[in-house]
């Protein structure tokens, strides 16, 4: 905890932000970061909120974990939507059929960093320009070597300032946290050992509909309907998850960009 004081500490004092958000996904990882970070702003009487970005295409119970969480520590939530029909997932596959490693950095703009885009202008409107916004993720160094050469742990995007408090940790960190702090875990991490908040199919595993539809038949039963859609429309890539197989055999950067948000996904690769 001490390390990641000091980062969140360094990062305060040089860039001075208008405005914090925890970004909480509702992996374990990220409500690790969550609930350290509001301590952190909580001790030092900043202001904060919370922000999940809500892809349109998850795991909804995620999506209730992360609700519960926030009003069990009456933490204020933004619980960011498309505005736009572009930004849905069921656009995307309708127009484009199912993404590929290749075509992540394309559906990571329109269903996660437009929405974010649009946080941080909101929050530094009424600034004078050069204001900037903290941005507070779970990322962790240990997660992946490959991982390390695409994200920078503290870097800043313009108004954009993220920062990863958990930069050092482990895995074993971020349960030892969540035990001794009594945080309830979330029951879709431990059966499917990834959030669910986001499920493009991207980056998905080749067992990964065989696990939905036995854990979450609803999700899968959403997904094979925009199969269907996908098939009639005459797309090739009709099957969600399809290039799984393929996927280790691409450049370990292709179809990259810095996407902070989809740390465990493109770790399956």
């Amino acid at each position: 905890m001490k390390d990641a004081y000091e980062i969140l500490d360094r990062g305060y004092e040089e860039h001075k932000p208008v405005a914090t958000f925890l970004l909480f996904s509702g992996g374990h990882d990220s409500l690790t970061a969550t609930h350290l970070s509001a301590s952190w702003c909580q001790e030092r009487g900043l202001p904060f909120k919370v922000a999940h970005v809500n892809t349109g295409i998850g795991v909804e119970e995620t999506r209730e974990f992360v609700r519960d969480t926030c009003r069990q520590h009456e933490w204020d939530l933004v619980e960011l939507h498309a505005d736009r029909e572009e930004q849905t997932y069921e656009y995307i596959v309708r127009n484009y059929g199912f993404p590929a490693p290749g075509s992540h950095s394309f559906v990571y703009r329109r269903l996660k960093e437009r929405k974010i885009e649009r946080l941080v202008r909101e929050a530094k409107q009424d600034y004078p320009r050069g204001a900037r916004v903290f941005l507070l993720t779970g990322i962790r160094r240990e997660e992946s070597e490959r991982r390390m050469l695409h994200a920078d742990f503290q870097r800043r995007r313009r108004a954009h300032v993220w920062m990863a408090p958990l930069e050092h940790w482990s895995r074993l960190d971020c349960n030892d946290y969540i035990a001794s702090n009594g945080l309830h875990r979330n029951p879709v991490v431990d059966l499917l050992h990834m959030s669910g908040e986001c499920l493009c199919g991207a980056f998905a595993r080749v067992d990964a509909m065989l696990e939905l539809e036995h854990w979450f038949p609803d999700t899968a039963a959403y997904i094979h309907g925009l199969e269907q859609q996908v098939e009639a429309l005459g797309h090739v890539n009709c099957l969600w998850g399809w290039p799984a197989q393929f996927a280790s055999k691409l450049h370990p950067e292709q179809g990259l960009l810095f996407s902070p948000l989809c740390v465990g996904c493109e770790n399956n690769r």
